[in-house]
């Protein structure tokens, strides 16, 4: 075998907190993030030297910018196996959203070059790899639902609720993750801004498969400092909740926002009705 097209999901985090700045500059974090059914498509095929990477949307970098391209480079490096990958990636996930597409990219092509040359590293070695990438990185290989804390990379599993229905929406221009953080410095300093939820009470109502609850808990403090200047989040936000969202909230460092249903038939009318906004817009299930 020499080629393997592997799904990579998207995630949305039900709850984000950042505690404070650590000694060696990234940021203590408390998350719990949610895969989804929205996904990219990541194609990989073994040739016999270099990477090359291809993809079908032209924001998306080609070169050693790129998560998956990293992650290939690692890969080789870490196993010492000669030889090279064409990979071309089905982009369907919105860059710089904040729903991880480039983390889920990069987990998807350690675990099909895994899978291509016979398994050579075991499942935690390719996450100790994928930690190595990005923070996300780890969990967008495991997928499901999970407790993140340190940078995010470690995790907790949590066992998922019954799935139920997201619209995901985003639109303007993207968010870079570190200038949003520069943003929570800049208005908190060190003692950033504490939660007005608490999240064992996510925790609870994921445990007690409770959507109703799990709608009055979620939490994401970048909203404080993003969803000012990002007039479209903050709109598709507002509108989730009057096409009968049960709460809505930011993704990540954002832009995108995503709304949580009970009622598949009201998603599907928030879907379009965001989507004739201009919005790029998804419905998509949390698995």
């Amino acid at each position: 075998m020499n080629n393997i097209t592997i799904e990579a999901p998207a995630k949305i985090n039900l709850y984000l907190d950042v505690l404070g700045k650590r000694p060696d500059g990234y940021h203590e974090i408390e998350s719990i993030m949610q895969s989804v059914s929205l996904c990219d498509i990541v194609d990989v095929t073994l040739q016999n030297e270099g990477i090359t990477l291809s993809a079908s949307e032209d924001t998306v970098p080609l070169d050693e910018k790129n998560l998956a391209h990293k992650a290939a480079r690692l890969f080789y490096d870490h196993t010492g196996i000669k030889g090279g990958a064409k990979i071309h990636i089905e982009k369907r996930i919105p860059v710089s959203s904040g729903l991880a597409g480039g983390s889920t990219d990069a987990g998807a092509t350690l675990k099909a070059l895994n899978q291509l040359y016979d398994k050579p590293l075991t499942k935690e070695e390719l996450l100790m790899l994928g930690a190595k990438l990005g923070a996300d990185v780890p969990f967008c290989m495991e997928g499901g639902c999970a407790l993140c804390r340190g940078v995010g990379e470690i995790m907790t599993k949590i066992e998922p609720m019954t799935p139920f229905t997201v619209v995901i929406a985003r639109g303007g221009e993207g968010v870079s993750t570190p200038a949003a953080y520069k943003k929570l410095d800049e208005n908190f300093g060190e003692m950033l801004a504490r939660p007005f939820s608490d999240i064992q009470r996510v925790i609870s109502a994921i445990e007690m498969d409770d959507l109703n609850a799990l709608s009055l808990s979620v939490f994401n403090t970048f909203e404080s400092v993003i969803l000012g200047e990002h007039k479209e989040a903050s709109l598709y936000r507002g509108e989730l909740l009057d096409y009968g969202a049960l709460t809505s909230l930011m993704s990540g460092s954002g832009p995108a926002v995503f709304g949580i249903f009970d009622d598949t038939e009201k998603a599907d009318y928030a879907h379009h009705y965001l989507y004739d906004m201009g919005a790029k817009s998804f419905v998509c299930t949390a698995r």
